[in-house]
């Protein structure tokens, strides 16, 4: 990874065509439009995402899949290029997550404008795949849930904001690898949202888990800061302890197939803000050690 953040620092013509060919590959345009954004300046930033976008307005002008799924990567690609500004201005994670989660909820209600014939089609399609599964698992009519078009947006949204942090997250490495060796390692375990930014976050995800299911995929992206800060607390603990990596592993493999575990970490992201576990956590440490 290194050698290929090595060949965009090296020119813009190199930027330009990894940003153009990293398609095929996950989270690779992205990342690429991330570094030169942080390293560099939004001109240059702007002139590699505009090579990145050219193949997917391609394969949109050019092939018969739905929209949507040209144009959530596509999306994506613009909201880091933003982002990575915020991020290299304000030199805060906070401010960039955020940012991310309010440029991808507009991205997704810009959808819902310009592209509602389409949108209109996926719900159609996502509310046939649910009904398929429901009969096959033989559930009850009232348990049933058929997706609208505020589940579909908000699915929308939450896939452009996680590839947007992701794409953010990826290009910080490849910058420290390049200019600050380990850097990134100490930013990331550092990271903790302020305590009224982490209150007013809970306090709208508690509001939102009130409403319909509908609204779910809305409330995922409102606790994307949250979540991330959890994953710091327990990269950081992993590392003061002297734990092994497999204990990151299960942290992953809980947080991709056991659904509460995701809940659990914006939990811990939300008690660090307030209390400083990791503070506690080191004193306690060096009181025993």
């Amino acid at each position: 990874m290194r050698a290929l953040a090595e060949i965009i620092m090296r020119g813009r013509a190199q930027a330009c065509g990894v940003a153009l060919f990293g398609w095929l590959l996950p989270l690779v345009s992205p990342a690429t439009i991330g570094l030169v954004s942080l390293r560099k300046d939004s001109s240059e930033g702007l002139i590699v995402t505009l090579w990145a976008v050219l193949p997917w307005l391609a394969l949109y002008m050019a092939s018969d899949v739905s929209p949507l799924i040209v144009l959530v990567p596509l999306a994506a690609l613009v909201v880091i290029a933003a982002v990575a500004n915020v991020l290299r201005s304000t030199a805060s994670w906070q401010w960039a997550l955020i940012a991310t989660g309010l440029a991808s909820a507009l991205a997704a209600i810009l959808f819902g404008v310009i592209a509602s014939a389409d949108v209109d089609l996926a719900v159609a399609k996502i509310a046939e795949f649910f009904a398929q599964i429901s009969a096959q698992a033989e559930i009850s009519e009232e348990l049933n849930f058929t997706p609208d078009r505020t589940f579909v947006l908000g699915l929308v949204a939450w896939l452009i904001g996680s590839t947007a942090a992701c794409g953010l997250f990826v290009a910080r490495w490849w910058q420290a690898l390049l200019f600050n060796p380990g850097g990134f390692q100490e930013e990331f375990h550092g990271f903790r949202l302020d305590k009224p930014v982490a209150v007013i976050l809970i306090a709208l995800v508690i509001a939102g888990v009130s409403l319909p299911i509908e609204y779910r995929p809305w409330v995922e992206l409102l606790s994307l800061p949250l979540l991330i800060a959890g994953v710091a607390v327990v990269h950081s603990s992993v590392k003061l302890m002297g734990m092994g990596a497999h204990w990151l592993g299960l942290m992953y493999f809980g947080l991709f197939f056991i659904g509460p575990t995701g809940t659990v970490l914006v939990g811990l992201g939300l008690i660090d803000s307030i209390l400083n576990l990791r503070s506690r956590l080191a004193a306690f440490k060096n009181r025993n050690s």
